[in-house]
């Protein structure tokens, strides 16, 4: 039972953090885009917000492992309500600074890096083995439904109360979050020997991590160098294709081209429902039959900018392709979440999470910029081509480190026979 109480707190904080993220970063964008009228200092500040993202990783992993993971989230949400509180009461005074409102940004990024390790890490100590996929692919939901209906919510609050308000409803929610989290029962042992906390040691301990995890653990080694992969070859697809085609090459208004965004992030949805409901139909052995249908969908994007071009078939190919590519993307990264959180020993748990999150994060950039640079000197149909081939080779790779899993379990259980 406690088990089960201690899930729905951590979920209910999930929902309450990554909508309150989800709202303020658009209400947030929305505000810099109207103080600044400058696309190029808007970019460069959220450019600037996902730093946090790689440089802070090593040492976020380094305090989910060493520290009290309850703690760790009761404080980053107590200290979150504390900043955005305080931003709301200097935006009554009619402040209007560039600086502060990227500040407090930058400073929201820093908090989620920080957090998430703490998250991932806590599941396996308050969920059972059995069930552990289905926490993840819950976790997984409440991110795609804040994807999905904050942007909306944001959009319709924004609207009618500005952004001082949201501001301090957004703080009210994180408040109410480090509250519940109190409530938490989680059990934590202190080791007697610990590296002691710091930037450069976080960095030093992150780079042991990655030794071991690639000595000990190699499938998980694997795992995370298949998030690069998908990072720099797939998802950019949906990231800077999708919007080059919807407004440059099909034309469509923006009312469909929000329509096409929202049918592809549903596929994220449709992929945590589905592992919810049925989690013994996506075994870890077989999570790299995923990949082929991305190919498929890619090809189906091919044939829609090459011949619909001008028509709403064009646009409803690439919309349900997005979406394919969404899903099985989803169906991966919570299977081979659950392997890894399965896997790792929970001492070193926070770090290779953090790790993980570190290497995905550095690599969406040169994904992004690859994909835009070749858009500039080429077709947008051999630009999906490529990454149609670029799919096929991951899913070899990805395969190739799964069935490594298998010969080892195979070695293991002879050698026990032996004995």
């Amino acid at each position: 039972m406690k088990l089960k109480r201690n899930f729905r707190l951590v979920l209910i904080g999930q929902i309450i953090s990554l909508f309150g993220n989800a709202i303020q970063r658009f209400c947030l964008s929305l505000y810099l885009l109207e103080l600044t009228g400058s696309p190029a200092i808007y970019g460069n500040i959220l450019a600037l917000s996902i730093l946090p993202y790689i440089f802070c990783a090593p040492i976020a992993g380094q305090f989910a492992d060493q520290l009290s993971k309850k703690k760790i989230m009761i404080y980053l949400d107590f200290l979150c309500f504390i900043l955005l509180f305080s931003y709301g009461v200097y935006l009554k005074g009619d402040g209007s600074s560039v600086i502060v409102a990227g500040a407090v940004m930058i400073l929201l990024s820093v908090a989620a890096t920080l957090y998430t390790p703490a998250v991932t890490s806590c599941l396996p100590e308050i969920v059972e083995p059995e069930r552990l996929k289905f926490a993840n692919s819950c976790v997984s939901q409440v991110g795609a439904w804040a994807n999905i209906l904050g942007p909306v919510v944001a959009g319709m609050l924004y609207g009618l109360f500005g952004i001082r308000w949201i501001v301090i409803l957004n703080a009210i929610s994180f408040l109410l979050s480090a509250i519940m989290e109190c409530f938490l029962v989680m059990p934590f042992q202190k080791k007697e020997k610990q590296t002691p906390i710091s930037l450069k040691s976080s960095y030093l301990e992150m780079g042991k991590t990655a030794v071991v995890v690639k000595k000990q653990y190699m499938v998980v080694f694997g795992i995370i160098l298949s998030y690069a992969l998908y990072n720099i070859c797939i998802v950019p697809v949906n990231t800077i294709v999708l919007p080059y085609v919807m407004n440059l090459l099909f034309q469509v208004p923006s009312e469909v081209y929000g329509t096409v965004e929202g049918i592809i992030v549903l596929g994220s949805l449709f992929s945590g429902i589905l592992l919810a409901i049925a989690t013994k139909w996506f075994p870890f052995q077989k999570v790299y039959l995923w990949n082929y249908p991305m190919s498929v969908a890619l090809l189906g994007m091919t044939v829609a900018v090459v011949f619909f071009s001008k028509s709403m078939i064009g646009v409803a190919i690439f919309a349900i392709g997005g979406m394919i590519i969404m899903f099985c993307l989803g169906v991966g990264n919570i299977v081979t979440l659950t392997y890894i959180q399965e896997t790792i020993p929970s001492h070193m748990l926070g770090k290779v999470s953090a790790l993980s999150t570190a290497v995905a994060t550095a690599t969406v950039p040169i994904g992004q910029v690859l994909l835009g640079n070749v858009l500039e000197w080429s077709h947008v149909s051999i630009v999906l081509l490529i990454s149609a081939v670029l799919n096929g080779l991951v899913s070899l790779f990805v395969r190739w480190n799964i069935l490594r899993d298998q010969k080892v379990d195979k070695i293991v259980k002879n050698v026990i026979e032996c004995e």
